[in-house]
């Protein structure tokens, strides 16, 4: 019976599942879980960075005038929209600031990847060389 709001599907989906037992069979083990990839292989929480926040923590990579918008941060790595495009595996020497307190760390980053946006713009990926502190993250983040 169709209850109100409900989908449609959901009040014929019990004749889909529905088999003669004749048919049915054993299912076999289940197989191992797949290898963790993307979010899940992280050894570090990301902090996304909202609008708010983009408006305290400025980004400065060496040798290029334009400021680089931080998309999220860890004590690991960090991602970055730059307008201009940068090769996998080099290194990038960039400067973290949070305007309010006026902390400034400079790190380099190893870009692990890089990806074209429509805008023109490219999004970086990269692990630190060295991680930050948890001191050091509060003090970008507060």
């Amino acid at each position: 019976m169709l209850q109100p709001g409900q989908p449609w599907w959901q009040s014929v989906r019990h004749w889909f599942e529905w088999r003669p037992w004749f048919t049915r069979r054993k299912l076999a083990e289940p197989p191992d879980p797949p290898e963790p990839s993307g979010a899940e292989r992280r050894q570090a929480i990301r902090f996304g960075i909202s609008l708010e926040t983009s408006a305290r923590l400025l980004a400065m990579v060496q040798d290029d005038p334009r400021p680089v918008r931080v998309r999220n941060i860890s004590v690991g790595g960090i991602s970055l929209v730059i307008g201009r495009e940068v090769a996998t595996h080099s290194l990038l020497d960039i400067e973290l600031l949070n305007r309010p307190k006026m902390f400034l760390c400079k790190l380099q980053v190893r870009i692990t990847y890089a990806v074209e946006h429509p805008t023109g713009d490219w999004i970086l990926g990269g692990a630190f060389t060295r991680k930050l502190s948890e001191e050091e993250l509060e003090s970008l983040l507060a």
